[in-house]
C-alpha cells in the first residue's frame, strides 16, 4: 500500500493556449473592427442626411404658419449665416421677421443644426422658404468623414418638396 498516492489536477493553462486565444482574438479583431467603423460612418452620414430634411420640412412648416420667409443657411458659428455654398457643418433655419432678406437681431433662429459629418456642399449658400411653401431649388451633398466621398445628394424642388438619394463622387 501506497500512503503518498498523489493524484495531479491541472488547473489554468498553459502558456501555449493562451497566446493560441491571443492570436485569434487579434485575427477576428482585424476582421470585425474596419466592418464597424465602416456602419458608424454610415450611420453619422445617414443621421445628417436626416437631420438636414427635418430642418427642410421645418423651416417649409414655419413659412406656411406664421406666413413669413424663413431661411436655412450654413452658419459657422450659430449665430450668423456664412456666404459660401461649402457649409460646413452646422446651420441656420431662422424667421425673416423684417423682410431684410438676411440674419439680423430682429429675426428669430428657429433651427440650430449640426451634423455628424465633415462636411455639407449645397448649390446655394441660403435657402428661401415663402409664405406659400415654396422655395429656391437647391441641391445638397452630404459628404463621409473617412474619405470625403458624397453618401447622399439631397434636391430641393422649387415647391419645397425633397427626395435624396444614395450617391458617389468626390465632395
Amino acid at each position: 500500500m501506497n500512503c503518498f498516492h498523489h493524484t495531479s489536477s491541472k488547473h489554468g493553462f498553459t502558456l501555449i493556449e493562451i497566446l493560441i486565444t491571443i492570436a485569434i482574438a487579434a485575427i477576428l479583431l482585424s476582421i470585425v473592427v474596419p466592418s464597424f467603423t465602416s456602419l458608424i460612418e454610415s450611420s453619422k452620414a445617414r443621421t445628417t442626411r436626416d437631420s438636414l430634411i427635418s430642418s427642410i420640412y421645418a423651416a417649409k412648416q414655419q413659412a406656411q404658419s406664421e406666413r413669413v420667409n424663413v431661411y436655412l443657411c450654413s452658419s459657422s458659428n450659430g449665430t450668423s449665416c456664412d456666404a459660401t455654398t461649402s457649409w460646413g457643418t452646422d446651420w441656420l433655419v431662422y424667421e425673416d421677421n423684417d423682410s431684410s432678406g438676411g440674419l439680423n437681431n430682429n429675426d428669430i433662429i428657429i433651427i440650430n443644426g449640426s451634423s455628424k459629418t465633415s462636411l455639407i456642399k449645397s448649390t446655394e449658400s441660403q435657402i428661401k422658404f415663402t409664405p406659400t411653401g415654396h422655395s429656391s431649388a437647391n441641391t445638397f451633398q452630404v459628404c463621409g468623414n473617412t474619405d470625403n466621398s458624397v453618401v447622399y445628394v439631397i434636391e430641393l424642388n422649387r415647391m419645397g418638396r425633397v427626395s435624396h438619394e444614395n450617391a458617389a463622387g468626390n465632395c
